[in-house]
């Protein structure tokens, strides 16, 4: 705007005032003597000024001094920039999706029948942009799978995985008001190009939510491609909110890992 830049938080207080947002329905079908308002509004012209003082003061009517007369109008060039704000606002994020999917599949998940303690059979693939041996070292060295084993907004603050048959599994993550949650396992088996392990979040007394059975492969050579099942059984009534999200978390996992093949020296958020 060529004027002063315009105080987005002032106009909309401004604006929501009852009476004012009232002058502004008025001035949105034509032009008005500040007479006319008052008498539209039913109200004491001293009264009325006031508020199309503040209106004015804001920047979002204009009033033009025509003599003895007294014209408001709104100010289009501030409606405009207020409609361009809530339009940037108004464009959609990839949270908005994986938050609504994430609350459906809470719902779904608490609806289940009780005493029902067999959970989803997931599947995932991808084709990864790196070799079988890079894909490898990327889940089995904690160092590096520290760096994208977390969904978006959170970030790994402990990561122990070995690759060996028997090896305790503990992953802690932490989310941007501090809470953290950690998730504890075991490698089942070990060996190139196959890792099979259980993990599973657990309470604040350490015990497990569910039993997960993870099985990943990974074949081909350049690009490899990652196949990961995961068997949940043994769901707790109160675990309806981790089952939920499991699938767009490894989704987002697996995002993850496809952005640090492509750029290793750099941590996804």
């Amino acid at each position: 705007m060529d004027r002063v830049a315009l105080d987005i938080q002032r106009a909309l207080y401004t604006a929501g005032e009852p009476t004012r947002f009232r002058i502004l329905e008025l001035l949105a079908t034509r032009p008005h003597t500040v007479g006319e308002v008052a008498d539209a509004l039913g109200a004491l012209q001293p009264q009325t000024t006031k508020h199309l003082q503040a209106l004015e003061a804001a920047r979002i009517i204009r009033v033009h001094r025509l003599g003895r007369r007294r014209v408001a109008r709104l100010d289009r060039e501030t409606l405009a920039h207020l409609a361009t704000y809530f339009h940037g606002l108004a464009a959609p994020d990839p949270d908005d999706s994986v938050l609504d999917d994430y609350q459906d599949a809470i719902a779904r998940e608490m609806a289940r029948p009780s005493g029902q303690n067999a959970g989803p059979v997931l599947h995932f693939e991808r084709v990864l942009p790196a070799s079988a041996e890079d894909v490898w070292r990327a889940w089995t060295d904690p160092q590096q799978a520290a760096a994208w084993w977390a969904p978006r907004h959170f970030r790994v603050t402990a990561f122990e995985l070995e690759p060996s048959a028997g090896a305790p599994i503990r992953i802690i993550l932490r989310e941007g008001d501090g809470a953290e949650y950690a998730s504890r396992g075991q490698v089942v088996d070990a060996r190139p190009g196959r890792l099979v392990f259980t993990l599973a979040p657990v309470d604040s007394a350490g015990e497990p939510l569910f039993h997960a059975l993870h099985t990943l492969t990974i074949t081909g050579t350049d690009p490899a491609t990652v196949t990961l099942l995961i068997e949940v059984s043994d769901v707790r009534t109160d675990a309806a909110s981790a089952i939920a999200g499991l699938e767009p978390g490894w989704r987002q996992l697996l995002d993850a890992l496809d952005t640090y093949v492509r750029h290793p020296d750099s941590s996804p958020e």
